[in-house]
C-alpha cells in the first residue's frame, strides 16, 4: 500500500526567544554605530514577534521597520535586493498595492533562513542609511542563527549521550544473557548425563547398603550401623541376635 501524504505540516519558525536575541543584537549594533533605530522581528508567517523603538529613532521608522521585516519574510530575500523604485504601474508598485502598501524596497529588511533554506522569520531596522539599517539587521540575524547552531549542537550531543547509554545497557544485558545461556547449557548437559546413566549410580548405592546388611547377618555389623537399626538378622543356622552383648 502506497504511503499517504499528510494533510498537515510542521513548519519551522522563529520563536519569541529567538526574536528577542535578534532584536537585542541589532539594538547593540545600533548603539555601537550611534544610530538609534526602530527594530522589528517577524516569524515565518510575517507576524510580528518583537519590536522596539530606541530613544531618538524617527517616528516614521516604526512602520518602515515592520514593513521591512514583512517584505523580507514574505519574499525570502533582503529588501535591498529590489533595485526598482515602485513608481505607478511598476511591478513593485503592483505588489505593494496587493498587500496594502506594506511592500518596501528600502534597505534594512533581512530574512532569517535556516541551514536547510527554510524561512524562519525576518528582521527590519530603520532610521539610518540603508547600509546602516541593513548592517544592524544582519547583526540580529547572525545572532539568532548562532543561537540556533548552538542549540542544534547541544541536541546532537544529548542524542549521542542517550545512544551511548543505550548501547552500554545493551552490552550489559547481552553479557547477562550470555552467562544465563551458559548456565542453562551446563544444566542441560547434566540432565542428559543423568538420563544416560539410567539411575545406575543410585542402584549401586542401594546394593552397597544391602551388602553391608548381609555382612552383618553373617557375623558382624557395619561400623556405621546406628543402634536403632540393630535387629534380628537371618543366618544359615537360624536367627541370631547380633550387636547386643
Amino acid at each position: 500500500m502506497a504511503p499517504t501524504a499528510s494533510a498537515t505540516a510542521a513548519l519551522p519558525t522563529l520563536t519569541q526567544s529567538g526574536a528577542r536575541v535578534a532584536l537585542q543584537a541589532a539594538e547593540q549594533h545600533a548603539i555601537e554605530v550611534g544610530v538609534p533605530m526602530s527594530i522589528a522581528v517577524v516569524d515565518a508567517h510575517t507576524h510580528l514577534l518583537s519590536f522596539t523603538r530606541m530613544d531618538g529613532a524617527k517616528i516614521t521608522s516604526i512602520n518602515t521597520a515592520m514593513d521591512m521585516a514583512f517584505t523580507a519574510a514574505g519574499n525570502r530575500i533582503p529588501t535591498s535586493a529590489y533595485q526598482e523604485t515602485p513608481w505607478p504601474g511598476s511591478a513593485t508598485s503592483g505588489i505593494g498595492n496587493a498587500i496594502s502598501g506594506r511592500f518596501t524596497t528600502l534597505g534594512g529588511g533581512v530574512p532569517i533562513l535556516s541551514v536547510e533554506g527554510d524561512i524562519l522569520g525576518a528582521i527590519g531596522c530603520s532610521t539610518g542609511t540603508s547600509m546602516q539599517d541593513e548592517a544592524a539587521a544582519k547583526a540580529g540575524r547572525d545572532a539568532v542563527l548562532e543561537l540556533i547552531r548552538k542549540e542544534k549542537e547541544a541536541e546532537e550531543a544529548r542524542l549521542h549521550e542517550e545512544r551511548q547509554a543505550v548501547l552500554a545497557l545493551w552490552k550489559e544485558k547481552e553479557e547477562e544473557v550470555g552467562n544465563l545461556r551458559e548456565e542453562l547449557e551446563v544444566m542441560d548437559r547434566s540432565s542428559k548425563r543423568m538420563r544416560f546413566d539410567g539411575g545406575r549410580s543410585g542402584s549401586a548405592s542401594v546394593a552397597g547398603s544391602l551388602a553391608g546388611r548381609r555382612l552383618s547377618a553373617q557375623g558382624g555389623l557395619a561400623p556405621d550401623t546406628p543402634p536403632d537399626e540393630i535387629e534380628l538378622h537371618p543366618s544359615f543356622v537360624g536367627e541370631v541376635s547380633v550387636g547386643r552383648y
